[in-house]
């Protein structure tokens, strides 16, 4: 055993982790507590790993990574005072914990610290800097950097497909917040009974994050959510669950006869486990909202001048294009013209080559179109400012028709009544290089709640920055009232068979709530 020590702490010294504790449980499950210098954060953070049983007898085997973050008045060591978080080893949680999974399972879970005090304060026991902001310590974006250590000093499987981040209370809000901000990096998230918002962000400008308006931000990720039937925001989930379901293909959740807990933790950590073992595939075309002025996400590296409260919102990015606009809050808050941005794509165009950029403010109506070459590496760089742009992204020496939904209204009224046949008004916007003639759309609903009556419709031909809407609206039918929100699938095609395909969301409203 004390060899088996001493090799353990050479193995730890030389990889530049300062090894501080060290547990050997039943299995032969190995805890380590140890530390790392975070640039991000300026100082020194802590966390906790689980290793599973071979780990040190096979040094080429390579293991997937569970992230797992604490709740409030815990840390990254062992549990704390309160017994909903007693989740770790031996009988903590009724034996369904992560040192129990882990013997049985080829994983390594890293539990980080959420420890927030500012310098001077007393110990105090709530983690993440979140609600309030107190501190500049941002979670989020400390996230990228431990992945990078862990990568490097332990026998993990580095990439996203086997990797996944999970949490207790205020820790399961920080795996949906950190796993919807880097859906690159995660292939699935699990989250035990989280807290539904906070206000989050930069110390100067921090917003109310909810987690029921980012369901966009987490295509290409398997989503999961545990609560029990007695916690005390249980009614949070519900709400949650009431549009996430009706909204994602990707989510599933369960009720477990439990209160504030990590219930169904072994469940929890299995449906990640099999996230590995088939991950999700990146998705094609994607949206997504964030919080912080610059970011990154999917290769694209977003920039602004924003200095106060909003979200960035990307919206269908593909090699195409994307919509872009920045909020003071979600969904619909007022736009922010008055900030810059800049979008670098990822290279995925022609080196050094030409492109006709076709950008429309949909809040006032006008368009332009511009040439803008791409980078030695095949990165476009495009800007505009916070207002709501539509943008086109087309080869110069290609013709071709570019067509996206910019608007919707439902009813007279833009109210979509459940029990009611609803009609849809549709608009379309060609940012291509080329007008779309004989443009046709077929409508279809994603959930069995839906009826639709007219699917399809002719926008005629639709020209070079130009609007349409069709000849004649949609229509539909919600076929009960337990229904807050539809998702519907649109398909695009012109007359020589070119092919868009879009999703949107309505809200739909009961009968009592309108009079």
């Amino acid at each position: 055993m004390l060899t088996k020590t001493i090799k353990l702490l050479s193995r730890c010294l030389i990889a530049g982790i300062f090894l501080i504790g060290r547990n050997l449980l039943a299995g032969d499950v190995t805890i380590i507590d140890s530390k790392h210098y975070s640039y991000v954060f300026g100082e020194i953070r802590n966390f906790r790993v689980f290793l599973p049983p071979g780990y040190f007898e096979n040094p080429l085997k390579k293991y997937p990574v569970i992230y797992f973050y604490h709740g409030w008045s815990q840390r990254y060591f062992g549990s704390g005072p309160d017994s909903y978080n007693h989740f770790e080893k031996d009988d903590d949680n009724n034996g369904d914990n992560i040192a129990g999974f882990v013997a049985d399972h080829d994983v390594i879970v890293v539990k980080p610290d959420g420890y927030n005090r500012s310098p001077g304060e007393e110990y105090y026991l709530r983690p993440y800097n979140i609600g309030p902001v107190e501190t500049f310590r941002q979670f989020p974006i400390y996230f990228p950097e431990l992945v990078a250590f862990i990568d490097k000093n332990y026998n993990t499987i580095p990439d996203r497909e086997h990797r996944a981040i999970s949490g207790l209370s205020m820790g399961g809000f920080m795996s949906y917040w950190i796993g919807g901000k880097y859906p690159h990096l995660i292939t699935a998230i699990g989250n035990f009974c989280g807290s539904p918002e906070f206000v989050v962000g930069p110390k100067d400008f921090p917003v109310e994050y909810r987690h029921i308006d980012m369901y966009r931000n987490y295509e290409g990720i398997n989503v999961r959510l545990n609560y029990g039937n007695e916690d005390f925001i249980r009614y949070y989930h519900r709400d949650l669950n009431k549009i996430w379901t009706s909204v994602m293909d990707n989510y599933e959740y369960k009720v477990y006869p439990a209160a504030h807990s990590t219930c169904g933790m072994g469940e929890m950590f299995g449906f990640l486990m099999k996230s590995f073992e088939n991950p999700p595939a990146n998705p094609v075309k994607w949206s997504h909202i964030d919080v912080y002025p610059e970011f990154s996400v999917w290769d694209y590296k977003v920039s602004s001048d924003r200095n106060g409260s909003g979200f960035t919102i990307l919206e269908n990015a593909d090699s195409r294009g994307f919509r872009c606009s920045v909020r003071d809050h979600l969904p619909d808050g007022g736009l922010q013209p008055f900030v810059n941005l800049s979008v670098t794509t990822p290279p995925i165009y022609d080196l050094n080559s030409a492109y006709i950029i076709n950008d429309t403010d949909l809040r006032i109506n006008k368009s332009v179109s511009y040439e803008l070459k791409s980078d030695d590496k095949g990165r476009l760089m495009v800007t505009f400012n916070g207002s709501l742009h539509e943008i086109g992204i087309n080869k110069k020496a290609t013709d071709a028709p570019n067509l996206s939904v910019v608007m919707i209204s439902a009813g007279p009224d833009n109210i979509a009544e459940s029990g009611k046949d609803v009609t849809l008004k549709i608009t379309l916007l060609n940012k291509g290089s080329r007008a779309g003639e004989d443009v046709k759309a077929l409508l279809s609903s994603t959930r069995s709640s839906v009826a639709v009556i007219k699917g399809g419709a002719d926008f005629g031909t639709v020209g070079i920055n130009k609007m349409a809407e069709s000849v004649s609206p949609f229509i539909f039918h919600i076929k009960t009232d337990t229904v807050e929100i539809e998702k519907f699938r649109i398909k695009i095609t012109d007359r020589f068979k070119n092919e868009w395909v879009e999703y949107f969301e309505i809200p739909i409203f009961k009968k009592i709530f309108l009079r």
